[in-house]
């Protein structure tokens, strides 16, 4: 019979270290950053996979997964295309929530917060770092919006061909934009046997941050 105590993890480990539960420090994006260090070095697939919910002015929600470009001391950094879906919903709605779910370590980190458009510069510079295969695709394609049929994604194809050879950098889009999530909220769990996880949440406060360790 199988040990119903015990949670589901690809790595056979249930209680990873996580001393910042008894000893929180005084910030959460610095231990964010550490999280995501550590699961790369351990092997997770994808841990700066975000999944990012955004809403519209009429509060309908919507999500999807996106890349974390960086973690600053303001906050998530991430770019997409102004006119997509998240950009335009954004503009309207600028407040945003993610999760971080790492299946291999069985951990979490959920944010919360405001989202600001970061200057053209930050933009420019984030589309540098880019592979350059990337730049076609993002250059020629109007994200999110509507395909008039098959042969109009053909002729998409076609074009960003045509525009990477040969292989090189290309000007940034007008349309690219970069944005940090800078978070009210921040919570940190970790799976634990008998399903005693370890959850410390972060609330941002006129003068700093306060600390509080949640119940399974």
């Amino acid at each position: 019979m199988s040990d119903v105590r015990r949670s589901e993890t690809l790595t056979g480990s249930l209680e990873v270290a996580f001393p910042e539960f008894r000893t929180p420090p005084a910030e959460p994006l610095g231990l964010l950053s550490a999280w995501l260090k550590t699961a790369t070095e351990q092997g997770v697939r994808e841990p700066r996979a975000l999944a990012l919910a955004t809403a519209d002015a009429r509060g309908r929600t919507s999500s999807r997964i996106l890349a974390v470009n960086q973690v600053t001391d303001r906050g998530i950094v991430f770019i997409t295309h102004a006119g997509s879906q998240k950009g335009r919903e954004l503009a309207a709605n600028p407040w945003a929530s993610g999760v971080l779910y790492w299946r291999e370590t069985s951990q979490q980190i959920t944010v919360a917060g405001p989202v600001r458009q970061l200057p053209r510069a930050a933009a420019e510079e984030l589309w540098a770092a880019r592979a350059v295969f990337t730049h076609p695709m993002s250059s020629v394609s109007l994200q999110s919006e509507p395909l008039r049929d098959l042969d109009h994604l053909a002729e998409i194809r076609a074009r960003a061909l045509q525009l990477g050879e040969p292989p090189r950098a290309l000007p940034c889009p007008d349309t690219f934009v970069a944005f940090v999530l800078e978070p009210d909220a921040v919570e940190f769990w970790a799976n634990g046997t008998d399903r005693l996880h370890e959850r410390l949440r972060y609330d941002r406060t006129d003068s700093g941050w306060d600390t509080t360790r949640l119940q399974p």
